[in-house]
């Protein structure tokens, strides 16, 4: 045992002498952590100072009541060139989207719900579908409320009776019985319209559209998931990466220069020198999973649903990778190979398990191929214990599957390196 402490500290010491190593090792999972966090800070708002066009052809009450609560909007920053000059803004990437209100907007009910033909067209910029998503729902959120004040105008309501009496009298697909059923139930609508009070009648559509309150799904944590909480697994499992490709390379580095070979023939096995080489980054990325726990709890004053768990998802999470690194070195015969194939095995890895692009971006078909990814379910542990409050239970199957891919990838290592040392 002594054998391998002195070959861990050896490895520590090697690797605290390269101050690129300390850095990507030690730092970046920090100022990473400290860059998402405050990006997404303010993701629940939603986008903010999406820069869009808005073209009035209609030039009606109603659309200028439209326009008015789309600049209302905190999320919208808005311009009102003429149409060719919008659509143009759009192609060359300097605004979003370009609304355009078409003629007839203003109509009312037969405007909003005509499936026909549409009295709002959209330009969007094909580079920003998200906020082209998002956008689409604050549009048909002002129409709502542009029309809901429309409803507290009698003389506007009464018009729009009259529309849909004279498209029922216009009707020929309708036999007299059904129409005089219609034209009964406009003329009751009207005189309720027109005889009731007229405080009583404007109260009656207050309130918001779509009000809606959010319910807690979290056990236990009853406060709100901060931003800091959904980035940290990330930062976690890049700093993890960092060490694992560092003693990776460092592997390589010492079989290419003679290092191991002279080790061998000291009083040490093979077996020593790999126990070492993988104490020595199991510690380190127990430091590194320290460093951004005091950061995230003294700094970002995050809270940790169950401590226990978070201290038994770290370390499965390390065992992983631990084993991981194990078969990274052996991808190449010198540093760069290895390096190369080894960074470019863990973003593979990363991108498919979330750690670069969320799962929910990706497309439909790709998503099945996230379960062979130890990121997938190094992040979802993690989550679990930090901010999800799984259950011991819960947290059994990415534990087991984090144990079960390092300790494949470590003897599938070790046999590879025993092949290639003969």
């Amino acid at each position: 045992m002594k054998k391998v402490l002195f070959l861990a500290v050896k490895e520590m010491r090697v690797l605290l002498s390269n101050k690129g190593n300390v850095f990507f090792v030690f730092g970046f999972p920090v100022i990473f952590a400290l860059f998402f966090g405050t990006i997404f800070s303010s993701s629940g708002e939603g986008p903010t100072g999406m820069k869009i066009a808005v073209v009035d052809e209609d030039n009606s009450d109603f659309s200028a009541s439209y326009i008015s609560r789309l600049q209302s909007n905190e999320a919208l920053n808005i311009i009102t060139p003429d149409r060719d000059r919008a659509i143009e803004q759009v192609r060359k990437g300097n605004i979003s989207a370009a609304v355009i209100i078409k003629k007839g907007f203003g109509d009312g009910f037969d405007a909003m719900f005509n499936s026909e033909e549409s009295k709002l067209e959209i330009a969007a910029d094909p580079s920003r579908r998200m906020e082209g998503g998002y956008l689409q729902g604050i549009l048909a959120k002002a129409q709502f409320e542009a029309l809901s004040d429309k409803f507290t105008d009698k003389n506007w309501m009464r018009r729009q009776i009259q529309l849909w009496r004279d498209d029922v009298e216009d009707a020929n697909g309708l036999d007299v019985k059904q129409s005089n059923l219609f034209l009964d139930l406009f003329n009751s609508l009207d005189n309720l319209v027109a005889d009731s009070n007229s405080e009583i009648y404007e109260a009656g559509f207050d309130g918001e559209i779509l009000n809606f309150s959010q319910i807690n799904v979290n056990r236990e944590y009853e406060g709100p998931v901060t931003s800091f909480q959904i980035t940290f697994p990330q930062a976690m499992l890049w700093g993890i990466f960092s060490c694992a490709a560092t003693f990776a390379i460092s592997i390589v580095k010492e079989r290419s220069g003679g290092t191991f070979q002279r080790l061998l023939v000291g009083p040490v096995g093979r077996a020593h020198i790999l126990a070492g080489k993988g104490t020595a980054c199991f510690a380190t990325c127990i430091v590194i999973i320290c460093i951004l726990y005091i950061s995230a709890r003294l700094i970002f004053k995050m809270p940790i649903g169950n401590q226990l768990l978070f201290v038994l998802a770290s370390l499965c999470t390390i065992l992983c990778f631990v084993g991981l690194m194990m078969f990274i070195c052996t991808l190449g015969r010198t540093e760069e190979s290895a390096g190369s194939a080894g960074w470019a095995m863990l973003m593979i890895m990363a991108m498919l398990g979330g750690g670069m692009v969320p799962l929910a971006f990706m497309p439909v078909w790709m998503r099945p191929f996230s379960h062979i990814s130890p990121v997938k379910w190094g992040i979802y542990a993690l989550e679990g214990a930090i901010w999800r409050n799984l259950s011991f239970v819960e947290m059994t199957k990415p534990l087991v599957i984090l144990l079960a891919i390092g300790a494949t990838a470590f003897m599938f290592g070790i046999s590879m390196l025993r092949r290639q040392d003969k």
